[in-house]
């Protein structure tokens, strides 16, 4: 799956939404932004199985000439266009590659501190988008997206994209030594769609 960086080309081909129908969009946040979406019916019950998702990678990255902040524009501008009824997103927790020690706790923390940054500066555009445009969001932590795909709120990236193959009938292919192409960030995306989805259903239904 080719990332896509052109905000106007990907919502002009959009698959359109019927009457009635509204877009939740799921994102696993990243520079290789996962992104998932399906339009569900709120006066129906929300069933994962049926939902008919929509899959694809946003390119966030900044070229050699561009500032950092090319970034957040771009994921505002997907947003805008976008029109979301209903987003959920991942909310990232940092895990050390290795085992930390008194003598390298000082680069690894430095290491989480730049990531923890960037993705709080990610999230920080969505939920400003949200409260600007009245649109309901929520942030939901990773075990939680993993057991409900998988059962286990330790899977793997490689599990995750077996269920997603499996749940929404996708065909990603998968080796033993899989390393990440972006894959497994859409495979997230599209479990914290269907999430997003059904837990705003299941509210509203109380």
């Amino acid at each position: 799956m080719r990332p896509t960086g052109d905000p106007e080309a990907f919502v002009a081909a959009l698959p359109k939404n019927k009457d009635g129908d509204v877009l939740v969009l799921g994102l696993d946040l990243g520079t290789k932004c996962g992104c998932a979406f399906t339009y569900v019916n709120p006066a129906k019950p929300v069933v994962e199985e049926n939902l008919e998702m929509h899959l694809s990678l946003w390119d966030l990255s900044a070229g050699a000439f561009d500032s950092g902040a090319i970034r957040f524009v771009r994921l505002r501008r997907f947003l805008n266009l976008m029109q979301p009824s209903l987003i959920g997103y991942e909310q990232p927790k940092f895990t050390p590659s290795g085992t930390v020690t008194r003598f390298n706790a000082g680069a690894i923390m430095a290491r989480a501190a730049k990531s923890m940054e960037f993705f709080g500066a990610l999230m920080s555009v969505v939920a400003s988008w949200s409260e600007e445009n009245g649109v309901p969001c929520q942030g939901f932590p990773i075990g939680t997206i993993k057991r409900h795909a998988t059962g286990k709120g330790n899977a793997n990236k490689i599990q995750m994209i077996e269920a997603c193959n499996k749940v929404f009938d996708t065909d990603f292919e998968l080796t033993e030594d899989y390393k990440t192409t972006g894959v497994d960030n859409v495979a997230d995306a599209a479990f914290i769609c269907s999430l997003t989805a059904t837990t705003y259903a299941n509210g509203v239904s109380e």
